[in-house]
């Protein structure tokens, strides 16, 4: 049963799973629900949990359904299923108002609401006229929106540019649990590696609840996806759009994966690989060690660290004086000292550009 509902999430083990405690726990509930609070409430946990995985309404309440006919089929003679259509149907009916009550409350979005929301923040993003448009499909458009870059982990065996599918049970709960956490006027557009996601400003108080919203997204595998965020008037959300999506594009690149950043905090990163006279100047600073790359490899795990020697030392499995030696080494090579900050700086810098254009040049290649 749960195998033939399963279809459309096959890639999910984490779906999967969530389905057979769905139908364990409406078989073992099926002749309760009229009088048990526990089983209701059993059931009801159940079926929350499907709809923050993205499970559609149909296949949770085939899955019920399934397991009550199995209750049904299993009847010893004594049983009240086996005395009459009665109770089956009452049985029934409370399991579907459960289930409808939860999607309810869960705010479970429908596939017009999930439609509507993509032409409001498409008409957003391109700059149309999203007043007009949001009053048409009843979708109030805020003043302000936090935009949010989000790059979403690739399914097990989906090829790396195939476009999303609303059936992803990722995306299925990107929608679900946007709508659930800030209400139906917050957006979201897909893209072929991910979404751009608009919240109104009056939906969340910190940032810490747009944290909580990636953090929601996580997959079975237990990978995050990575998002970038910065607020902005209704009027510059193109704009922004555009420079959240090229500052995503950065710390992917970068390795900074796997949690939202603010645009403030990674602007340094941002900026350093936008071209100009002073990323070329920095580019040239580590040209020195281009035929040393365990100086280089010292120089990018001391700044991961925190410029803790000892655990750079235990990361590349050194004594700390060999650490001490490396970045004497470096200094004598380029001219920086790791213990100034100006030199600490441009020494930082400069492996920030040449990140970046190293894993450029290999997704390029």
């Amino acid at each position: 049963m749960v195998d033939s509902a399963v279809t459309t999430h096959s890639a999910s083990g984490e779906v999967r799973e969530q389905l057979l405690v769905l139908a364990s726990r409406s078989f073992a509930s099926a002749s309760k629900l009229g009088d048990d609070g526990e089983a209701v409430a059993g059931l009801e946990r159940a079926v929350a949990t499907c709809v923050r995985l993205g499970v559609d309404l149909d296949t949770t309440l085939s899955i019920v359904i399934g397991a009550i006919e199995l209750v049904v089929d299993a009847a010893p003679a004594g049983s009240p299923f086996a005395a009459g259509s009665g109770q089956i149907l009452r049985t029934v009916r409370v399991a579907t108002g459960i289930v409808a009550r939860v999607y309810g409350q869960e705010g479970h979005p429908t596939a017009d609401s999930v439609e509507a929301a993509q032409e409001v923040a498409a008409a957003l993003l391109r700059g149309d006229s999203s007043k007009v448009l949001g009053q048409c499909n009843q979708i109030a458009v805020a003043d302000t929106y936090a935009v949010i870059a989000v790059h979403l982990p690739a399914r097990r065996g989906r090829p790396h540019d195939a476009p999303r599918s609303l059936a992803e049970p990722i995306v299925a709960r990107l929608y679900s649990e946007l709508r659930r956490r800030f209400g139906p006027s917050a957006l979201a557009l897909l893209g072929a590696a991910g979404a751009t996601v608009l919240v109104p400003d009056t939906a969340f108080g910190e940032f810490t609840a747009l944290t909580g919203f990636i953090e929601a997204l996580r997959t079975a595998e237990g990978n995050i996806p990575t998002g970038v965020m910065m607020c902005a008037p209704t009027a510059d959300v193109p704009t922004v759009a555009e420079q959240v999506h090229a500052a995503l594009d950065v710390v992917t690149r970068l390795g900074m994966t796997e949690r939202l950043h603010r645009f403030s905090d990674i602007a340094v990163e941002y900026q350093l690989t936008r071209p100009g006279p002073g990323r070329d100047a920095l580019s040239t600073l580590l040209d020195p060690l281009e035929d040393y790359p365990d100086l280089i490899e010292t120089l990018r795990t001391y700044v991961e660290t925190g410029l803790d020697r000892r655990r750079t030392a235990r990361r590349l499995h050194l004594h700390p004086n060999s650490v001490d030696y490396r970045l004497k080494r470096i200094f004598r090579l380029t001219g920086f000292d790791t213990t100034d900050p100006t030199g600490l700086w441009n020494l930082r810098s400069a492996l920030v550009i040449r990140d970046h254009h190293t894993e450029y040049t290999a997704m390029r290649a």
